[in-house]
């Protein structure tokens, strides 16, 4: 809890700024991943976009803004459309946290376009894709946890692929324990660990 304590405004609203960013391209690469396996589903519930908004989890905001872990809006997808089975939804999400991974030094890129702002806006903008690096370690590791809510809950989708509404069901249950979690220092903190790779300053 020590962290709420250091947190300043400046850096919850570049976190808030990051997570949006985040939502956005995670939640689109996991419904275009879907999409080239053959599952239509996640376009057909207008999550094959890059519009941050349908992809979000309000609680997913709240966790990032603090404690710099978060998580998408959870999709919804069709084993029976996938080309590979059930065992294709397990293999989907793990391309998509993959490919989100895949983004951290791709965002490193992007630093010499932001010192070309004015000054002021320039640092600004460095800060919100310093989190978004910080944020994307982090949130990915922690939807590896094959909890209901979470990216990795697929698994459980794939071993009962007929007890979908059971799992809607547990799913509010396992990301209030997520967030117990989080808050309980249960779970790694990315944000309290030093990545020397990720200058915040």
């Amino acid at each position: 809890m020590n962290l709420l304590r250091e947190l300043s405004m400046g850096e919850i609203v570049s976190r808030i700024a990051a997570v949006i960013l985040y939502a956005g391209i995670q939640g689109l690469l996991l419904a275009v991943i879907a999409r080239m396996m053959g599952d239509r589903r996640p376009q057909y519930d207008g999550r094959l976009t890059g519009n941050p908004f349908a992809q979000v989890s309000v609680w997913g905001v709240a966790m990032a803004s603090l404690f710099a872990m978060s998580w998408v809006r959870p999709m919804r997808f069709d084993p029976k459309q996938n080309r590979l089975g059930r065992w294709g939804l397990v293999l989907g999400a793990v391309l998509a946290l993959a490919a989100m991974v895949a983004t951290v030094p791709v965002i490193d890129l992007l630093r010499p376009l932001a010192l070309m702002l004015p000054r002021t806006g320039g640092y600004a903008v460095i800060y919100v894709l310093s989190q978004l690096q910080i944020l994307v370690l982090a949130s990915v590791a922690l939807n590896l946890l094959p909890i209901p809510g979470l990216i990795g809950g697929v698994l459980w989708q794939a071993i009962w692929p007929g007890e979908e509404r059971r799992l809607l069901r547990l799913e509010p249950f396992g990301l209030a324990l997520v967030i117990v979690g989080i808050v309980a220092g249960w779970l790694p903190n990315l944000a309290t660990m030093p990545l020397p790779w990720v200058q915040l300053r």
